[in-house]
């Protein structure tokens, strides 16, 4: 019985240490822009967060001070892990020629500046991002276009590649490496400068040999829109791109770099 208490005092004490410290904030998109038909905004804590996040901790507002309504669907959307949320816009005021576009029109309009607050009791104090909104982006993401920095062999050097445009901060993890036995590489992902440059780190040092960069079919960027297809496109749903893009290259012994 007392080795049965002492268990349940050391899951209480350590519940309290993860959900009890105060969280820190990351907000993306990261950048100082979005686009007028923004589709989602992702929150990153430090900690889960408890009690659970709802739409009414967090509100937008014009420069003026006055809030922007009804601008989100009313359910966040959390990670497994309680660290991430994703915050949608709503689609449907988004996407030109639907019902609540036609009666509401979009949130957000090119020239204007927004400020997002997020307040929550897990958080120190209330978090501010303001953006810049730019014209509606119809431009799908061509990873056919991106530029690589590739790593020299023997190495642990990042492989990094430039984005053509900013991709959902969602998407770091739907692309991925693919080595020369045709299995994925294990290493740690990660987005920088707005979200338009991507960063792998090899577990193991790279070996000489045929590689490919291998991106998800869901690949989007922060307005929904995927190489295969824009998010504005009428059945943009019944797409199929079921292989993704597979963008192959090589590392031998003599590197340019």
């Amino acid at each position: 019985m007392r080795a049965l208490l002492t268990t349940v005092i050391l899951l209480l004490a350590a519940g309290t240490e993860t959900y009890g410290a105060q969280s820190s904030l990351l907000i993306y998109p990261s950048g100082a822009t979005v686009p007028e038909n923004l589709l989602r905004i992702e929150l990153r804590f430090s900690t889960p967060i408890w009690p659970p996040f709802g739409i009414e901790n967090l509100k937008l507002f014009e420069a003026s001070g006055v809030e922007i309504k009804d601008a989100f669907y009313d359910l966040p959307l959390p990670s497994a892990d309680g660290k991430r949320l994703t915050i949608l816009f709503h689609p449907g005021r988004i996407k030109s020629g639907v019902g609540p576009n036609l009666v509401l029109g979009r949130a957000l309009h090119a020239g204007d500046e927004i400020t997002l607050v997020v307040d929550h009791p897990e958080l120190a104090k209330a978090i501010r991002k303001t953006w810049r909104v730019t014209a509606f982006d119809a431009e799908s993401p061509q990873p056919r276009n991106w530029i690589f920095e590739t790593p020299k062999p023997g190495s642990l050097s990042p492989l990094v590649l430039h984005l053509d445009k900013a991709i959902s901060s969602s998407a770091e993890s739907l692309i991925a490496i693919r080595g020369p036995d045709g299995r994925r590489l294990a290493g740690v992902t990660c987005l920088e400068n707005s979200e338009t440059v991507w960063r792998f780190v090899p577990a193991r040092p790279w070996q000489v040999g045929n590689y490919a960069v291998v991106t998800h079919p869901d690949l989007e960027d922060c307005a929904g829109n995927r190489p295969c297809v824009p998010f504005e496109s009428f059945g943009a749903r019944r797409v199929a791109d079921e292989q993704g893009t597979v963008l192959p290259f090589q590392l031998s012994t003599v590197s340019p770099f």
